[in-house]
């Protein structure tokens, strides 16, 4: 006589497939912040590249003009006139030499024939953690821009400054004239963006 063998085939239980259900959800529970807190990392670090870059970008200007960029270039001290950005003077700097071409500088940025130009999003102006929008832009075109020059106190939101800063109104900086070394002045840095402070613009 032949034995008949019979296979049970092998399941979870409800109670095991729960646990186990528990197990990974308490697993992801503790990885989430740490991979939250990489990308945060990750996104420092790209931000500091931007900084690092603009950097290089103002020495190189400076290099061939013998002078550092205006903060911002006007036809007065009043900066509500302003006719250019001080960061559209980096952009042969910082690989955006055709972008550079096709500004007129015989106009104002905020002129239709510069208006291509102004709305155009530049990585390197943007920072990772942002959100990248002008809360305040008060219909006025441009790409906004997560970085500040040093201005001083004839700038946006810079009346309580002391004195004049390295990027301010119609500047002229050299080298020569930085006292302190440029490895102790501020040139520029992250700008506070929120409903109440409004970003900054190219």
């Amino acid at each position: 006589m032949f034995s008949i063998r019979r296979h049970h085939r092998q399941a979870f239980t409800l109670i095991e497939l729960l646990v186990v259900i528990a197990i990974i959800t308490i697993i992801i529970a503790l990885l989430l912040p740490a991979i939250q807190s990489a990308r945060e990392a990750a996104r420092r670090t790209h931000c500091a590249n931007n900084l690092k870059q603009m950097g290089l970008a103002l020495h190189g200007y400076h290099i061939t003009h013998d002078v550092f960029p205006p903060g911002i270039a006007a036809v007065d001290d009043n900066f509500r006139d302003g006719m250019h950005s001080g960061f559209i003077f980096l952009l042969p700097f910082l690989e955006q030499q055709p972008l550079y071409e096709s500004y007129d500088f015989d106009v104002s940025w905020r002129s239709p024939t510069n208006v291509q130009v102004a709305n155009a999003p530049l990585g390197i102006f943007l920072c990772p953690s942002s959100s990248h929008v002008v809360p305040q832009h008060g219909d006025v075109p441009g790409a906004p821009t997560d970085y500040a020059m040093s201005k001083g106190r004839l700038a946006y939101l810079c009346f309580k400054a002391a004195e004049h800063g390295m990027f301010d109104i119609n500047s002229g900086v050299r080298i020569a004239h930085i006292h302190d070394g440029t490895s102790q002045t501020l040139a520029l840095g992250e700008a506070a963006s929120s409903s109440e402070i409004p970003a900054a613009s190219t």
